[in-house]
């Protein structure tokens, strides 16, 4: 008897050893234990757990066949379904199914978090599907409204898929043919995506409130080497009702001939926003048609709603390199038939660079709707760093760097941004803070007021801060912009135009614009300087639809300032003003410039138009001379730092 008891004791205990899998419902069989997740939720299916359920991974799991979860009703019969990691476990549920998902799930009220403590945001519990033929590793199906996936949370997992030639985390219809599936109040948060094709694709059936509250946050797309992702990193279509952000999305492999994206609304999505992610090195290595876009916007006019009402939101988007000949590499690209009523504002949309020897283009933000009327809002985006190879022959979209470009259609809004072109082409072209292209064909299609454009780049050639394709009839309003280039042009509309009156003549409009130089807090911060800035100092005028500037601060509501951000200039008290006779000669200057201040001069500072300094000189004297012969010809601001102020001055050097 003592024997039969031993090996009882020993089967049982052998049967816990193999459990990777634990479960307990509220009804039906109340406990169980399983090898895999599979049999975990078969025996779901088959009945013998319901009511609330949850399913702890003890250890690690490798899955023979996909793990399916079909919807509750019937046999199958769960009020919620709840999946976690082990207190203090990191397991890994795992299996090589070729042309399959490693889960599947047709249900609703169904909880997928792998932080292994209660509340936790570690990422702790790790799905992979390792094959290398078409593998996923997590769908959920729903072909019908009335089996729609509802209260869905998937959050702090690894998700890996053992190729990037296809995708990771799919929702939608399961047909070969996708024509979109059915879901609402999904949370996808805080996951880790790896080796996928589209990291995160999101397919509705266009209808009325599909696809509301969705949820993509606080997600990382951005593996390296083997791991690295390749295509897309969230792909929305069709959905009524999407949030993305705060997702980190970035370092996708580059040797493919394709356009990368990292945010992608496509058709049908609408009435969704794009706020506040960081999409950071993607691009292509190849010289074929390949190319990069941080957020695209194509909904279209053919969701639920005939706007598709997109905010495009405190994003930073940078980094971007490719040589090739994609027809699309930019930040922000806004196109598709007749998608209308987006916003894009606040965004940062830096150093985005093609070195294709034949002239292709970069563009920091590129809006191309066929919609002549797409009523479109750009404003309070900050844009630097947007550079070509170059070509002066064309000055199309593909032909050099452009801070921001109109292609197509109308209704657009471009307000209060800032764009400084200060990154060099390698050979002369027509590169320009804004460019609105041959193709932009509508009367009145821009309005065009409060910005600063400036082009301080120094290669050969022309260096524009506007440039113009198309007819100034495009322009519904141009004026209450800062033009200000290093070149010997400020714009081009038919001819290039030297000066402000020129622009004036050129363009039409702009009797309220200006040619300054501003001086910015630094080369990579666009923030205007309290000092040295008082000419442009309240230059703009109100627009109902933008009351605060980049930072969220209040726009001045009768006299606001250029550029994207509100700033206070220094004023100087009246006994000040009186004591302050700064004289500087001679202006242009070949070699020295001398300078006297009734203060006395503690230093002078000289800095290029990319806000780098170039000569600093310790002065302790009122008087001070500068040689200028150690910089090439340009324009320089020079700081003045007395004991009483700091005082800054522009100079041409010849």
């Amino acid at each position: 008897m003592k024997k039969i008891l031993f090996f009882i004791a020993v089967s049982a205990a052998a049967v816990n050893l193999n459990a990777q899998v634990s479960l307990a419902a509220t009804s039906g069989t109340t406990t169980g234990t399983y090898t895999t997740l599979k049999d975990a939720f078969d025996a779901i299916n088959a009945g013998t757990h319901q009511g609330a359920i949850n399913i702890s991974i003890t250890a690690s799991t490798t899955e023979t066949a996909m793990a399916v979860l079909n919807a509750s009703g019937g046999t199958t019969n769960y009020t919620s379904v709840a999946i976690k990691p082990a207190t203090g476990t990191t397991p890994v549920v795992s299996g090589n199914l070729a042309s399959s998902a490693l889960v599947r799930i047709l249900g609703s009220n169904i909880t997928l978090d792998g932080s292994n403590t209660v509340s936790g945001t570690t990422r702790d519990l790790t799905f992979t599907n390792t094959a290398t033929t078409a593998p996923q590793v997590i769908n959920f199906i729903a072909t019908s409204a009335a089996a729609a996936n509802t209260n869905i949370v998937v959050k702090n997992l690894n998700i890996i898929n053992g190729i990037n030639t296809s995708s990771a985390f799919i929702m939608y219809d399961g047909n070969t043919t996708p024509t979109g599936g059915y879901f609402n109040n999904v949370t996808l948060q805080n996951n880790s995506v790896k080796k996928s094709y589209i990291g995160m694709y999101l397919f509705t059936a266009i209808a009325a409130g599909n696809g509301a509250n969705t949820l993509v946050t606080g997600n990382d797309f951005t593996a390296t080497g083997t791991d690295a992702n390749r295509l897309v990193g969230i792909y929305l279509q069709g959905l009524d009702g999407a949030t993305v952000t705060n997702n980190t999305i970035g370092n996708f492999e580059t040797a493919n001939a394709e356009i990368k994206r990292g945010v992608w609304f496509a058709t049908g999505t609408v009435n969704s926003s794009i706020t506040s992610n960081t999409i950071t090195n993607l691009g292509y290595t190849g010289t074929g048609a390949g190319g990069a876009t941080g957020i695209t916007v194509t909904s279209g006019n053919t969701g639920a709603s005939a706007a598709a009402n997109i905010i495009i939101r405190s994003n930073n988007i940078n980094n971007f390199t490719s040589s090739g000949t994609g027809t699309i590499f930019t930040g922000i690209y806004v196109a598709g038939t007749l998608t209308n009523g987006v916003v894009i504002d606040k965004n940062k949309v830096s150093t985005i660079k093609n070195t294709n020897i034949n002239g292709y283009g970069s563009q920091g933000i590129y809006v191309a709707s066929t919609n002549p009327a797409a009523n479109t809002l750009i404003s309070n985006n900050i844009v630097n760093g947007i550079s070509g190879y170059g070509y002066a022959a064309g000055g199309g979209v593909n032909d050099n760097g452009n801070g921001i470009v109109v292609g197509a259609g109308g209704g657009y809004k471009i307000y209060y941004n800032t764009v400084v072109m200060d990154v060099n082409q390698t050979v002369a072209g027509r590169p320009s803070a804004f460019n609105a292209l041959s193709t932009v064909t509508a009367a009145g299609a821009i309005d065009l007021r409060n910005n600063i454009f400036v082009n301080s780049q120094t290669q050969t050639g022309d260096r524009y801060t506007v440039y113009s394709g198309a007819a100034n009839t495009i322009f519904s309003n141009i004026n209450y912009n800062d033009y200000f280039s290093s070149g010997a042009n400020l714009g081009y509309i038919g001819s290039s135009r030297a000066t402000l009156a020129d622009i004036q003549t050129g363009f039409g409009g702009n009797v309220n614009s200006l040619n300054i130089l501003p001086v910015f807090v630094s080369a990579t911060d666009f923030h205007l300087a309290s000092s040295g800035n008082s000419t442009l100092d309240n230059k703009a005028t109100p627009v109902p639809e933008v009351t605060v500037d980049a930072d969220g601060n209040a726009r001045n509501a009768t006299t606001p300032d250029l550029g994207g951000y509100e700033f206070v200039t220094t004023v100087l008290a009246v006994q000040d003003v009186a004591k302050k006779k700064l004289n500087y000669y001679p202006n242009p200057v070949v070699d020295f410039i001398s300078i006297n201040d009734v203060n006395k001069i503690k230093s002078v500072e000289v800095y290029n138009t990319v806000g780098q300094r170039v000569i600093v000189e310790n002065v302790n004297s009122d008087k001070a001379l500068i040689d200028m012969r150690k910089v090439p010809a340009g324009i320089y601001i020079l700081k003045v730092n007395s004991e009483r102020e700091s005082q800054s001055i522009k100079v041409i050097k010849r």
